[in-house]
């Protein structure tokens, strides 16, 4: 996964290469009108807790972060709150002027920007800025690079939402056929793949990851259906960088196009070194073949593109690149659905959780994913509808439905982007738990019209129907 962008409101685009400033919803409060604030623990409290805590009267501004919910209001309502949930008073000199959300700050990056850290989940923290602070060279090389963010924080906003705190909604029926494709899952296998992968130096610029490149071709080429292919586009340097695809046409809806991708790139403190990657990304490929396996003994009704991205470290440029090709081709509308796999294997404690990512008008999309990791895993799921830097952003960019599958502590991974990424800290059941889910989840999509799937949701953007409340 490359450092994060993100689009943290509606019609807010992803920009590249720059630091956006959103405007802060709401008035700013002068010193001696500030209200009191404070951070809740709603961990597992469900829908009536979650609406019970933030519409609790007299309170005016909350933000919604994973497990943990930033309230602010009256002294009365903040007292009320911490009769009923377990809270963290804040100091009283908080100035919501001076909140900002960071996006895509590794854990250990956060401490080096020297602010106070207020909340955090998924790779998104809310952070104090004091009036004062001034990022220093490093800080301000750190906020300059490709795809980071830090923004006003804006009242009243899920950034993070764990499944179980959401509202109820009518639940997906699976099919009976799907278990049997849950089962076919094999953790041992994926992580001999990601062995195989993380011993090439896959950064883009490194001749290494060409060997991986033709890895993965005849790793597809073995599988029965599938045609393979790479298609090839420019980097900086005058570098040509690689992505692998494996289509399985449909026999019964060819022209109803899924994609399930991941990037195989790597990159580290010394990329032209050593690049292993295993968790990011060579996890999220090795799952993407795993899928390939699976699916392509139990050919779905409608087409299936594998495809395995280079150029995701250096900003997304293979997904790009085929959302290009296309559009080029005039194919874009045939695409229904896109899975993206990144760092699906590693977790620091003996939690299972991962989040689910896409863009408002894809929300329907997500929930079939949330539907089946209750129904075939042990995942704990978070969910997003602020969507950013992976390879499934360039299409919804392109108002494709496209989501991304990664587990919830990424951010805290120790071996981020770092030559000491190796398999060896990797758990293979949080990899086999994601593809039980996902497999589940592509499989229910696939195998039935699409237009029985989605219907009502992503043709008019009405979500109601999926819902019961609408929060």
């Amino acid at each position: 996964m490359p450092l994060v962008d993100s689009r943290l409101g509606k019609g807010t685009t992803c920009a590249l290469a720059t630091v956006l400033v959103w405007v802060l919803c709401g008035q700013a409060l002068s010193a001696d009108a500030r209200p009191a604030c404070a951070v809740v623990d709603i961990d597992q409290i469900g829908w009536q807790g979650l609406q019970a805590a933030r519409d609790t009267h007299g309170v005016d501004w909350w933000i919604e972060l994973g497990d943990e919910l930033l309230v602010c209001g009256n002294k009365e309502a903040l007292s009320s709150i911490d009769r009923r949930f377990d809270t963290t008073p804040l100091p009283v000199d908080l100035d919501l002027d001076r909140l900002r959300v960071a996006g895509g700050f590794h854990a250990s990056e956060l401490e080096q920007l020297g602010v106070e850290v207020i909340a955090r989940s998924s790779g998104l923290a809310i952070l104090h800025v004091g009036e004062a602070w001034q990022p220093g060279d490093d800080e301000q090389i750190m906020l300059e690079r490709p795809n980071r963010i830090l923004a006003p924080a804006e009242r009243k906003s899920v950034l993070v939402r764990q499944a179980a705190n959401g509202p109820p909604r009518p639940r997906q029926l699976f099919e009976s056929t799907v278990q049997d494709l849950v089962d076919m899952v094999d953790g041992d296998r994926w992580f001999a793949d990601v062995v195989v992968l993380a011993s090439y130096n896959r950064y883009t610029y490194n001749p290494g990851i060409l060997d991986a490149r033709d890895w993965l071709v005849s790793q597809f080429d073995s599988l029965s259906g599938l045609q393979v292919t790479t298609s090839s586009f420019n980097m900086a340097g005058g570098t040509i960088a690689y992505n692998v695809l494996a289509t399985l046409e449909g026999q019964e809806r060819p022209d109803d196009w899924y994609i399930i991708g991941g990037h195989y790139d790597a990159t580290s403190e010394f990329p032209h070194h050593r690049a292993p990657g295993a968790e990011d990304n060579a996890s999220g490929c090795a799952g993407v073949l795993e899928m390939a396996r699976i699916f392509a003994a139990h050919p779905p009704e409608a087409t299936v593109l594998f495809i395995c991205y280079s150029g995701e470290e250096q900003g997304l440029f293979g997904s790009e690149d085929h959302v290009d090709d296309l559009i080029a081709a005039g194919d874009l509308s045939k695409v229904l659905s896109v899975l993206n796999l990144d760092m699906i294997g590693y977790t620091s404690d003996g939690d299972l959780d991962c989040l689910l990512e896409t863009d408002p008008f894809a929300e329907p999309l997500l929930e079939i994913f949330e539907d089946a990791a209750a129904e075939f895993t042990t995942l704990r799921i978070l969910t997003s509808l602020n969507s950013c830097c992976s390879d499934h952003v360039p299409y919804l960019d392109a108002k494709v439905p496209a989501l991304l599958t990664i587990e919830n502590d990424w951010f805290e991974y120790p071996y981020y982007h770092n030559s000491n990424d190796l398999p060896e800290y990797l758990t293979i059941e949080m990899a086999e738990e994601i593809l039980k889910m996902n497999v589940a989840a592509m499989a229910q999509i696939m195998g039935a019209p699409a237009e029985h799937v989605f219907q009502d949701s992503f043709e008019t953007g009405d979500t109601t129907s999926w819902s019961e409340t609408v929060p």
